[in-house]
Order: C-alpha cells, then structure tokens, then sequence
C-alpha cells in the first residue's frame, strides 16, 4: 500500500511537470510558430519549412513532444477516473476549485481527442500522405466554419489546460502555500488563459 502511493505521490508530479515541461512549451512555441500567419503566406512558409528542415527532428518530436504528451494524457485519464476532487488548495475556496478542477478535468479529455484530429489532419498528413503542410493548405483546411468551430474549442481548451495547469504545479509543489499566494496564482492563470486564448484565436483567423 505504501509503495503505491508513493508511487502515485510521484507519478502526480511527474504528470504536473510534464503539463509544463515540455508540453505546455511547445504549446508556446507552437502558438509562436503559428503566429507567422499574421505576416502573410511567405512568412509562414519560410518559417514551417525551417521546422521541417531542424536535423533530429523525430527525436525531437517523439522524445521531446509526443512521448510527455503520451504520458501526460493517459496518466491524466487516470486521474480522471479517479474523481479526485476532494482537496481543495487553502483560501481559493472549495466551489471554485472543484469547479477549476472539472473543467481541467474536462478539457484534458476533449484535449485528448482534439490533439489526435489535429496531428491527423496536420503532420500525419505531411509525414505518410506526402501532402505539403503549407500556408494554402491550412488556409483550405480552416475555410469550414464548422472546422473553425472544433479549433476555437480545441484552442480554449489547451490554454484552459495549460494556464490551470500553471495553478497546480505550484501549489503541488509547495510554492503557493499561503491564501494569499494562491489567490495571486489564480489571477496570474486568469491572464494567461485569456491572453492566449485571443493569440490563438487571432492566428486561427489569419489563415485566409
């Protein structure tokens, strides 16, 4: 019994690591990359086939990416299923947190399936089919306002993820013991989930 919490005490950690680093970066540089849009179909280009071009690149991706990803998601699922929502951080308030806490919940497993759909879509198309994963290409594959629709969704939900996500590393790892320092947390998460829902969103939009 022991050796399995322990085991769990740090598989959490892990999983709460993994959301940040490198996950939660490459969402940043992934956004980043993404934003070239807004410069025009040239910009973009330029800069997807620099991408494409890195030397080591399916180490980088596997190892760097899809491999935290990998673990990041199905551990998430665990938790998930384990319907922990009984631990409430100090002076955020129980509502709010096991509210905070369903929708992490939720959109790690909407995340779950809109990450699959989009890799799909994207670099499965790119890497097996031979299709160039250029500007026009994604201008084509954004044209449906339904597929706009599943990418806003899919856009809020990473950021929701990702910017709680910010919360819960430092309170599981002991830096916002205090009321206070929770309190300050939640705002920063606030900002970031809303700075970069309507980065996102603008660079969806770019595509025309």
């Amino acid at each position: 019994m022991v050796s399995s919490e322990i085991r769990h005490y740090y598989l959490r950690r892990w999983h709460s690591i993994t959301g940040i680093l490198p996950v939660g970066v490459f969402l940043v540089q992934h956004f980043l990359g993404n934003a070239f849009a807004i410069r025009g179909p040239e910009a973009f280009n330029h800069h997807a086939e620099f991408l494409l071009g890195l030397p080591y690149l399916a180490v980088l991706e596997i190892g760097g990416v899809f491999g935290p990803l990998l673990f990041h998601g199905l551990y998430g699922l665990v938790v998930t299923a384990e319907g922990d929502f009984a631990h409430p951080g100090h002076g955020i308030g129980l509502r709010y947190h096991n509210l905070a806490y369903l929708l992490q919940r939720i959109s790690g497993v909407l995340l779950i399936l809109f990450i699959t759909y989009h890799v799909w879509n994207t670099r499965v198309q790119g890497v097996f089919f031979g299709r160039t994963i250029d500007y026009a290409y994604m201008a084509r594959y954004f044209a449906p306002t339904p597929e706009k629709l599943i990418y806003i969704l899919g856009i809020v939900c990473a950021c929701y993820h990702f910017s709680h996500g910010l919360f819960n590393l430092a309170y599981k790892w002991g830096l916002t013991v205090s009321a206070r320092a929770q309190q300050g947390m939640t705002v920063v998460s606030y900002v970031v989930f809303a700075t970069m829902s309507a980065m996102g969103i603008h660079i969806l939009l770019s595509f025309k």
